[in-house]
């Protein structure tokens, strides 16, 4: 009986023994695991975490075809980058203008046989500058007319932004006015007053009234205005009325408060619907909103 039960103790002991040495390996081996990953995550935070942005970065995911599709399917982006990369390379190898020199202007050395042509004949710059100021009139009237007599205020409060803003910049730098300016006693502003160069008002205006008439889909109008702004472009240039940037500047502006009165219009229309108000609606209006009357209670 004793020897059975020593056998017992001894079997059970040798079994304790091994559970407690497997559990000790587990240990080890749990612990190593931890100090694998310890040493993994300081690592990453010496480098500033680096490594895991790194691997969670949009660009780790691109395979080759993306890379490829992106230049397939969004070429004009590629090319704007590519752009980027030319103009840094002319910006960063070119030469500044003096300060005693006048200023370099593409639009005026493109030009020079037509400023000297008018330059020759006063006369027909004179005529040229008429038929502008006629130009600038039909602007005038075709933005005004889809506020007063259509009832659609965004063109008339687009032109209000730009030429606030126009007054603002205008001030604030005040360019030199170009050598060779070719100036007209019918011209606007009429009476060779001094003017605000920066930015063009009679290019921007332009704008605004074509956007307009694409919108209600008068296109024949429309393609008549952009004919004529181009013809104003090529005139203001050969007479040295403005710079090109000032031109450039004003199609861009043209653009942006255009898109600026149309959220205006949009927000102001739907806080006057939300709010209940009493409101006349003109019969025309853009893109399906219709716009508050003058004459809203």
């Amino acid at each position: 009986m004793n020897g059975d039960t020593f056998h017992n103790r001894n079997s059970s002991s040798y079994t304790l023994s091994k559970r407690n040495s497997t559990e000790r390996k587990g240990d080890v081996t749990e612990m190593k695991k931890k100090s694998a990953s310890a040493s993994a995550t300081a690592t990453a935070t010496e480098v500033g975490g680096y490594g895991w942005w790194l691997g969670n970065a949009y660009f780790m995911k691109w395979r080759m075809e993306d890379v490829f599709g992106v230049v397939k399917y969004h070429p004009i982006p590629c090319i704007f980058a590519a752009s980027l990369l030319f103009f840094m390379g002319v910006e960063y190898t070119l030469r500044m203008i003096p300060a005693s020199a006048p200023p370099f202007d593409l639009g005026f050395i493109v030009t020079v046989p037509l400023n000297r042509l008018l330059a020759a004949k006063p006369a027909l710059n004179t005529l040229f500058a008429g038929l502008n100021t006629v130009f600038v009139v039909m602007q005038t009237a075709y933005i005004l007319g889809t506020f007063l007599i259509e009832g659609r205020p965004r063109a008339t409060i687009s032109a209000l932004f730009m030429f606030t803003f126009r007054g603002i910049l205008g001030y604030a730098t005040q360019l030199p006015l170009p050598e060779d300016f070719l100036g007209s006693g019918v011209d606007f502003p009429v009476g060779n007053v001094s003017f605000f160069l920066f930015y063009s008002g009679h290019v921007a205006a332009s704008v605004i009234a074509s956007l307009d008439m694409k919108r209600m889909q008068r296109w024949k109008m429309a393609r008549v205005f952009d004919a004529l702004n181009v013809l104003q472009v090529v005139r203001l240039l050969s007479t040295r009325g403005h710079y090109t940037i000032d031109l450039a500047v004003g199609i861009g502006a043209g653009i942006l408060f255009d898109s600026m009165a149309g959220n205006y219009v949009e927000t102001r229309t739907k806080l006057s619907a939300a709010n209940g108000f009493g409101v006349e609606y003109s019969p025309k209006h853009e893109n399906g909103v219709k716009y508050q009357s003058v004459s809203s209670d």
